[in-house]
């Protein structure tokens, strides 16, 4: 495995060009950290085809890096970290992470509300850095523990689907739990649980997914993400308070005044917060079947930024929300290559790792044939639409 060093102003070749892996929100953050040194990145490297330069920075991609032997690579990105280190394993350049550039003294009135997030929230792609160089078996970097497929919203746009829930329910979950310590116990390190929706302070019980997780040493992290229109009860207010755990709030506007009741609350007991306003969505389409080539499905699957958002749902492990949640409502055929299913597992643990080590090499689902690639670098939409009620869709056996 080639080694990864930390960038600073001193351990680079000054000869090379410096390129920043990651034309997205940690890329910004890099920038940043990199002209508080003096220095300014020669070029970006972005495999989305649509990008042609960021920060007025060209934007290259991996074929253009590799003749560039001996340049300067700083990986700047969380969820495609180990996916980025792989792709530079057989090139003959430099790599460098970010924890020297997280560290730094950023002005965080130049970060956009997104990067201000991630810049607060920086312990998390430290910690992907510390597993990777800890050799670590098998480690997710983050994993999304759906406990509610009801939401206090009705987004017309949303990627989880919850606009074509016909009867939406609160997850039991009890049902669950064996299943998820099944996971647990097969996997070296999650570096981050996230517990999610719809919306999860809808459901009353998902305090205790915190209790029972939050002293598992091997996860590193917690966070709860929430629309910002309910106050949770006192029993899950308490449970936000512990140190591994962090609220993330989505701000679409529309829920203003109900976002600044919940910092208020959130505020008054000390818990740790982001809030984030969303300008705009990527837009996944509907849940036609589209007919996609292999080709075609790899292509929209390698751009799109829910690739590698496990989600745990119902006691099944899958490597995107859409497809777990398009499973879930029959819009299409359950696809067992697509997903671990954790609750009937009978195997030993030795099997239950290369499954899901196979989960995470596919290159492609068959739910990228119900979508139209969700991509951080086009497709722009407003973000919280609302209607009135669920989408229409053809159901499987009807």
């Amino acid at each position: 495995m080639k080694k990864i060093k930390s960038f600073t102003k001193d351990n680079y070749n000054k000869e090379e060009p410096i390129i920043i892996y990651g034309a997205s929100v940690y890329g910004e953050i890099a920038y940043y950290a990199l002209k508080e040194m003096g220095i300014l990145p020669d070029y970006y490297c972005d495999q989305a085809k649509e990008k042609q330069f960021y920060f007025d920075i060209p934007v290259i991609r991996l074929e253009n890096l590799k003749k560039m032997p001996k340049a300067n690579v700083i990986i700047a990105s969380a969820d495609y970290y180990n996916e980025i280190a792989y792709s530079l394993e057989e090139v003959n350049v430099e790599v460098f992470h970010m924890k020297e550039l997280l560290n730094s003294n950023i002005p965080e009135e130049k970060l956009s509300n997104r990067a201000k997030e991630m810049y607060a929230n920086r312990q998390h792609y430290m910690d992907i850095v510390h597993n990777r160089e800890s050799n670590n078996d098998l480690v997710l970097n983050r994993v999304q523990f759906v406990v509610s497929e009801r939401c206090s919203l009705k987004c017309r746009d949303c990627t989880h689907l919850m606009q074509y829930y016909r009867s939406p329910k609160d997850i039991i979950l009890e049902e669950y739990r064996e299943a998820f310590d099944l996971l647990l116990d097969t996997v070296s390190t999650i570096a981050e649980i996230r517990i999610l929706g719809g919306e999860p302070f809808m459901n009353k019980d998902m305090y205790k997914v915190i209790d029972w997780y939050h002293d598992r040493e091997n996860i590193q992290s917690i966070s709860v993400y929430t629309n910002g229109t309910i106050i949770p009860n006192e029993t899950i207010l308490k449970s936000l308070q512990k140190k591994k755990v962090k609220v993330h709030i989505s701000n679409y506007g529309i829920n203003r005044e109900k976002v600044g009741a919940l910092v208020d609350v959130l505020k008054r007991y000390n818990i740790v917060f982001f809030e984030r306003k969303y300008d705009a969505w990527q837009d996944a389409g509907n849940l036609d079947f589209r007919g996609y080539s292999i080709d075609y499905m790899k292509q929209i699957f390698s751009h799109c930024f829910e690739r590698n958002c496990l989600t745990f749902l119902k006691g099944q492990l899958h490597r995107c929300p859409r497809s777990a949640h398009a499973m879930n409502i029959g819009a299409m055929e359950i696809e067992k290559k697509d997903f671990v299913d954790l609750l009937h597992w009978k195997e030993d643990k030795r099997k239950l790792a290369e499954e899901i080590k196979n989960l995470l090499k596919k290159e492609y689902i068959e739910a990228c044939n119900y979508c139209d690639g969700p991509n951080n670098h086009m497709q722009s939409i407003q973000p919280a639409i609302q209607i009135k009620e669920p989408l229409v869709y053809r159901k499987i056996g009807e």
